[in-house]
């Protein structure tokens, strides 16, 4: 997977997630947005001043936001020791999976969570992990 394509498909993901935004009188998914994004541009505030990422801080925190998505939606036991130093992103995203007015499965039917499972953050930046399941 190129860096288009792993920028593409994190854009498709955060486009599901648009019903958040209208169903309720707050906007989930810009609050996980948000949240994010500030964590991205601290994260980046104390990196070397020869860091530079392949991809934007909006790529990166919709990839986070995503990531608290699925990690909610494979989820069953949420308890509260979970929220101790947690990211309000992953609890916007626990409580979302409750709410009976979303339905995560059906605003990701057709997208492809294999492919955005290989992507990794490591050391300030995203990249695809090949597996051997990928390769054959």
């Amino acid at each position: 997977m190129n860096n288009k394509q792993i920028g593409d498909l994190i854009l498709e993901g955060f486009g599901n997630l648009y019903p958040l935004t209208y169903t309720t009188f707050t906007d989930y998914r810009d609050e996980m947005y948000d949240d994010e994004w500030k964590r991205e541009r601290m994260h980046r505030h104390t990196a070397p001043i020869d860091f530079k990422p392949k991809f934007s801080v909006p790529v990166v925190a919709r990839y986070f936001v995503l990531k608290a998505i699925r990690c909610a939606m494979l989820s069953n036991d949420f308890r509260p020791r979970d929220i101790l130093h947690c990211k309000h992103s992953y609890i916007l995203a626990h409580a979302i999976k409750d709410d009976d007015r979303f339905d995560l499965d059906a605003m990701f039917a057709s997208f492809d969570w294999s492919a955005f499972e290989a992507i990794e953050y490591s050391q300030g930046d995203l990249v695809f992990v090949e597996t051997v399941d990928q390769v054959a």
